[in-house]
């Protein structure tokens, strides 16, 4: 049975549903089946801390989080009801793939097999039941980028904001979509752009101003997003890592132990790694190329996760979605060029930054929704030039 069959099969009133039924029933499977893995992931034990610190004394108390995803912790508390959350959060996703690829490319065969493929991509079944923020920030952003799409700014503005809220990776780039999609997708002239920039500013300042707040509260002066970047700018350039990763030990950091201000001492990783840079220009060029290897990479780095199981899992998943968008963006992404635009400015951004922060297959992970959309438009173009029958069928 061909590709074009299946979505056939499926291509029914019904048919998002029962995709939305399957992949939630899926992550229900997962977390009963799948073994708790905070052990393995400390920034899960690290959020459940922060929510019960929220929730007891109204502070964080962990200096390089963002405050959503504890705060939704707080409120649930950890357990089935974060689980179910979670998995709820990504069974979202599955519906907000399809109406993206749908906006996107208005064809419903290739929003119908997007969301299929994200019902039942491993990597976004596993990320919503470890209790990260991962699946919270990607379904915040595809929300963004719906709501962008379909011309309304204020409700994108929102999603975004809260994403950034949730993981501050999108702080910079968050104005450039807002101007991008008002010039590009909108084809608004560059005056009118910029006023939906101003209005993006405009509620940006009016929804960070309870975090701000909390900071200052917790800081004693103003501090916009968190205090993990410089610690992470430090740990991807210093002497000791020579991996491209993640430099947990952080052997190096010993000249900054007596600073106990934690803004100062995020100052001071910042400068050091500047430094750093700066007296190896060699060695910096020689990680960032490490740095894109990881990004990239087909299956995970860490060591917890580097058994032959895992590779399969990564290889039989990912690789076939990054073969079929790269298919698609070389055959067809000049002719789409205007309407991917946006997907292809996210997909650059974050593969650019984390050629110069840690980069991991972690990192990379909210942007597979967008080559999962990209790999549902190859195989639809591919099932048109090698199997039209099966496309007129499907066009039917």
């Amino acid at each position: 049975m061909s590709p074009a069959q299946i979505v056939r099969i499926a291509d029914g009133r019904f048919a998002i549903p029962l995709i939305l039924m399957f992949g939630f029933a899926l992550r229900i499977i997962a977390a009963l089946v799948v073994p708790d893995q905070s052990d393995a992931l400390g920034d899960a034990i690290a959020y459940r801390a922060s929510g019960k610190s929220l929730w007891a004394t109204g502070q964080i108390g962990a200096s390089y989080h963002m405050p959503l995803y504890p705060a939704l912790v707080a409120v649930a508390g950890p357990g089935w009801a974060q689980l179910l959350i979670d998995i709820s959060l990504s069974t979202v996703m599955i519906w907000l793939v399809y109406q993206l690829a749908n906006l996107v490319f208005s064809d419903r065969r290739i929003a119908l097999l997007a969301a299929a493929f994200t019902a039942i991509y491993p990597f976004f079944i596993f990320y919503s039941i470890v209790g990260l923020s991962e699946t919270l920030f990607m379904t915040l952003l595809l929300a963004a980028y719906v709501c962008w799409y379909r011309n309304m700014h204020v409700a994108g503005a929102t999603f975004s904001i809260l994403a950034i809220l949730t993981r501050p990776i999108l702080d910079p780039l968050a104005p450039i979509l807002v101007f991008c999609f008002a010039l590009v997708i909108q084809r608004l002239s560059i005056g009118a752009a910029i006023k939906k920039v101003i209005v993006y500013a405009a509620m940006y300042c009016i929804l960070m101003t309870p975090w701000w707040l909390h900071n200052y509260e917790a800081y004693g002066e103003f501090v916009r997003l968190n205090l993990g970047g410089g610690m992470a700018l430090y740990s991807a350039n210093n002497p000791s890592n020579h991996t491209g990763g993640l430099d947990v030990t952080l052997k190096e950091s010993a000249p900054f132990d007596h600073i106990t201000n934690p803004v100062a001492r995020d100052k001071a990783f910042q400068r050091a790694a500047i430094a750093n840079i700066e007296n190896d220009p060699k060695g910096f060029l020689i990680q960032v190329l490490k740095r894109f290897e990881r990004f990239w990479y087909p299956w995970p780095y860490a060591e917890q996760y580097s058994s032959l199981k895992y590779k399969i899992i990564s290889l039989c998943s990912f690789v076939p979605i990054l073969l079929l968008a790269l298919v698609f963006l070389f055959l067809y992404g000049y002719s789409n060029f205007r309407r991917i635009a946006p997907l292809l400015l996210f997909g650059a951004y974050l593969t650019a930054i984390h050629m110069l922060f840690p980069g991991s297959l972690r990192y990379r992970l909210p942007l597979e929704p967008f080559l999962i959309i990209f790999a549902a438009a190859g195989m639809i173009h591919l099932t048109e030039r090698w199997h039209p029958k099966d496309a007129m069928m499907l066009k039917g």
